[in-house]
């Protein structure tokens, strides 16, 4: 019986053998196949490992400034584990295709603020008392706060401004981080993707102040820490009692200067009567509508001022322990000597949702 031939031609990723076998030529290959990677695994706040094919790897949220949520209607149980399969998709235990979404978690800043209810005047704040805290930059100095992690809530007069000649295509710097004016300059601007203006805004009303809100989208979602936090969106009229503490925080004027250093105040909500009485009393036309409310008080000096526009008054909600955005610093007569006037947020709720869902 003759020994069998063979030759072998080989590669790194296949080899091929020819032989004789009783008497037959024998062709035989084989190609090793790698199977490309799946892609990572990814989103907001996700932190995840190596994604080999067939591979698990659990589904956790980047804790505590981001919580797990179930994708919609996906049923999947939580926290996740999920394996890629052959198809290039992660599937859950229930086999579910939908991955849950990591979101957000507002106004539970890592400093809390110091509360202190009788300090009169502005308080240096410190770092993370309000990690929310937005510095525009637009026709001059301007406020605003973080909702989630890639929008700005802000005033619409910070963007039109009704007292100013108004540019097309003029710049929109924003600012997140810190509390020093420097250092926060110094950490770079967030690009602004979409500027969203409440329709209701009339800039050509110089004592109109109806619908003065306005969101930014910024480009790049922010990296939550504890100097990057939102703030939450209210979701009842509790928070609009009258005598009810807010702060709020802002880089604007102080005794005629802009500061260097994030400044806030306490103040009480106000009666409305006694808003309507002391415009009635000023001789004022300024539309006070439903969608305003008032805070501070005629006797004491604590207020807003220039460069403090956009900014939002923080409520504390004892019911589910986290800071509010009730209002947003709107307008006023002068600075410090009575009452200030916010938009009212929670009137404004459903757009923003739909806005930020985008659903409008």
């Amino acid at each position: 019986m003759k020994s069998p031939f063979y030759t072998i031609f080989s590669s790194l990723e296949n080899w091929t053998a020819i032989f004789f076998f009783q008497g037959f030529l024998v062709y035989y290959q084989v190609v090793v196949m790698t199977c490309s990677p799946s892609q990572n695994l990814s989103y907001g706040g996700l932190e995840s490992g190596e994604d080999i094919y067939q591979s698990k790897i659990p589904y956790p949220c980047h804790e505590p400034y981001y919580k797990t949520v179930p994708a919609e209607d996906s049923g999947q149980p939580l926290p996740g584990t999920f394996t890629d399969s052959a198809q290039d998709i992660w599937k859950g235990r229930e086999r579910s295709g939908k991955i849950p979404q990591c979101s957000p978690v507002c106004g539970q800043p890592s400093t809390p603020i110091d509360q202190d209810q009788g300090a009169l005047g502005a308080s240096k704040a410190k770092l993370g008392n309000f990690p929310w805290q937005a510095l525009t930059i637009i026709y001059g100095r301007g406020g605003g706060a973080l909702l989630g992690d890639r929008w700005i809530l802000t005033a619409a007069h910070t963007i039109y401004p009704k007292d100013s000649f108004f540019q097309e295509n003029q710049s929109v710097d924003v600012f997140l981080g810190h509390t020093d004016i420097e250092e926060i300059i110094k950490l770079g601007a967030h690009p602004v993707r979409r500027v969203i203006v409440h329709p209701d805004y009339r800039p050509e009303e110089p004592n109109n102040f109806e619908g003065d809100i306005a969101l930014l989208e910024l480009e790049n979602s922010v990296p939550l820490s504890p100097n990057h936090l939102p703030i939450c969106l209210p979701d009842n009229e509790t928070l609009y009692s009258s005598g009810l503490m807010g702060y709020v925080s802002g880089f604007g004027m102080e005794r005629g200067k802009l500061v260097s250093q994030l400044k806030y105040v306490s103040l009480p909500i106000a009666k409305r009567e006694a808003c309507e009485a002391w415009l009635l009393e000023k001789n004022r036309t300024e539309v006070f509508s439903s969608n305003m409310f008032c805070a501070g008080d005629r006797t004491i000096t604590q207020d807003a001022c220039q460069g403090d526009s956009g900014g939002v008054f923080a409520v504390w909600d004892n019911t589910t322990e986290r800071w509010m955005a009730t209002g947003i610093v709107s307008w006023g007569i002068d600075c410090s000597k009575g009452y200030g006037f916010y938009t009212k947020v929670l009137n404004y709720v459903d757009w923003l949702k739909r806005i930020m869902e985008g659903e409008a």
